[in-house]
Formats: C-alpha cells, sequence, structure tokens
C-alpha cells in the first residue's frame, strides 16, 4: 500500500506544458472527516483543500496562500489556506438548518465571489486575484481565473471519494487532482508546436479514472509515467502536504485581552470562563474571563 500526502511538479514537452499531481490520502481525510459536514459539503470541500495544496506549493518565500469563497447560498463561505512549510487546513460555513442536498457549487453557494490570495510577507507585494460564482464546481472556477485573469490556459482533473454516503465508506477517503497549465509561446513554431503537446496531453488526461488515480497501489509518479510517458516528461521532488493548524493558546489569550469588559461577560459562561474552539481544527480551550 502506498499512501501519498505530497504535490509533485511535473512538465511536459520541453516545458510546453506544466503541471501539479496532488494525491492526499490521509491529509485530507484527517480535516474533513473532523467537521463533520454534509457527504455533499465533504466532496466540496475536499476538492478545495486539494486545490489549495496545489496552487499554494509554488511559492517561492515563506508565507500563505489562501482560497475563500463567500456566496449567498446554504454555504456561505468555503475558507483553505496553506503555509509554505505545506500546512494545510480549512473550514466550511453552513447556514443554520441546513438541508441541502446538491453538489454543485452554484446551487450551495448561491451568488458570491472567490478570492486567491498569495501573502509571502512584508518582503513581496501581496498579491488577491478574485472570480465569480458562475461555474458548477472548484475546479471550473479556478480555471476560468486562470484563462481569464492570468491569461494561462488551464486544466483541472479532479477526484475524491468523499461523494460516497458515510455508512458505506472505508477507513480513509483520498482525494487529490492534476493540474495541467499551456505555456506561453515565443514564435509561431513554438505555437504550433505547444498547442500540439497541449492537445495530446488533454486527450491522455481523459483517460485517467478515478479508481486509477485514487489506488494505493500506484505512486504519483507511476501514474504521471503511464499517462504522459510519450510527451518528453520531467517530474520534479515532491512537496510534502501536512494536516496542521496555525491556532495558539497565545494568540487566542491576546485576542481574549483585547475585548472590551462587556464583550467578556457576553461571552463567558455562569462560571465567568470563556470557551473557544479553532474553526479549523476543533480544537476547544477555555479560559478565565
Amino acid at each position: 500500500m502506498t499512501l501519498n500526502n505530497n504535490v509533485i511538479p511535473f512538465q511536459l514537452g520541453n516545458n510546453s506544458v506544466r503541471g501539479n499531481i496532488v494525491r492526499l490520502q490521509t491529509v485530507v481525510s484527517e480535516i474533513v472527516k473532523r467537521h463533520e459536514y454534509p457527504t455533499n459539503v465533504e466532496s466540496l470541500f475536499a476538492d478545495t483543500l486539494t486545490i489549495t495544496a496545489c496552487l499554494g506549493s509554488r511559492m517561492k518565500h515563506d508565507g500563505v496562500f489562501t482560497i475563500q469563497a463567500k456566496g449567498t447560498g446554504d454555504v456561505h463561505t468555503l475558507f483553505s489556506d496553506i503555509t509554505s512549510d505545506g500546512f494545510l487546513r480549512g473550514y466550511v460555513g453552513l447556514n443554520a438548518g441546513f438541508t441541502n442536498t446538491e453538489s454543485n457549487l452554484n446551487s450551495l453557494m448561491g451568488s458570491g465571489h472567490i478570492s486567491f490570495t498569495l501573502d509571502q510577507g512584508k518582503h513581496t507585494k501581496r498579491y488577491q486575484g478574485i472570480v465569480s460564482l458562475e461555474e458548477p464546481s472548484m475546479s471550473k472556477t479556478t480555471e476560468l481565473y486562470f484563462n481569464n485573469s492570468e491569461q494561462l490556459e488551464t486544466k483541472f482533473l479532479t477526484f475524491n471519494y468523499f461523494d460516497i454516503e458515510k455508512n458505506n465508506r472505508k477507513n480513509f477517503f483520498s482525494a487529490g487532482l492534476i493540474m495541467l497549465q499551456k505555456m506561453p509561446f515565443k514564435n509561431s513554431f513554438d505555437e504550433e508546436s505547444n498547442e500540439e503537446i497541449w492537445q495530446n496531453s488533454l486527450n491522455f488526461l481523459s483517460t485517467l479514472g478515478k479508481e486509477e488515480f485514487l489506488s494505493t497501489n500506484l505512486t504519483s509518479e507511476e501514474i504521471l509515467y503511464r499517462l504522459f510517458n510519450e510527451l518528453e516528461i520531467t517530474v520534479y521532488d515532491e512537496i510534502i502536504i501536512q494536516d496542521q493548524c496555525r491556532c495558539s493558546e497565545e494568540k487566542i489569550k491576546f485576542a481574549i485581552k483585547n475585548l472590551s469588559k462587556k464583550e467578556l461577560r457576553d461571552i463567558a459562561d455562569e462560571n465567568g470562563n470563556v470557551k473557544v474552539v479553532c474553526e479549523f481544527c476543533k480544537t476547544e480551550r477555555i479560559f478565565p474571563s
């Protein structure tokens, strides 16, 4: 059995196409399961986490990459971020009395937008791109962002086992994706060559099935060579992804210290204690007010 929790960059055809393969076979499972969301929300959340890992793995400096969606629907917030160290986390905000059984992103979130934010500290400029909630999935929405805002033709193929009803599931549930991006050409010859390699890479990608991709008997490298061995593939070093929250007792104490006396009274229990539960990791902490 091979368990992958990594992102592996690769390129095809002498850098005509670049890509990432993301396979998170225990990390996403641990993050998703602790929240106990409905099945359709878990599947959406799993795809968001893998896309975050994919895009955030390209950070060149210490920092954080964030995907945040805000909508008017029954799912009002979808949030995921990853550090340059590969620490992944996230949560979903649901309206009270949630009963929506749809799997379509638009049906769950309504109208709104998704932001992609890269913050690599004070020595680099903070970048944020925004796209409207117009597509039926996170992968299609992210493709739209790259195609329109970055002028970079992009294809995502996502897979996860979270669409299986909970009573039919096994002990852990894999999720992952392959992303392809067509690189800019330098001249007319490059354009023709790049287009051919791009179309071939899309055709090869379309042959990949869910069972093969999420199999614990195959490594990520084996999947890539099975798909793209005819396209002069170069595979780079893996980036390890971990389930790790960044909350801390010190941060919470600092936040409580800055509350007014009235605010403290409003949130304290009958014994004068303040209970704080992290939205990301669900760790519960109790502090005297």
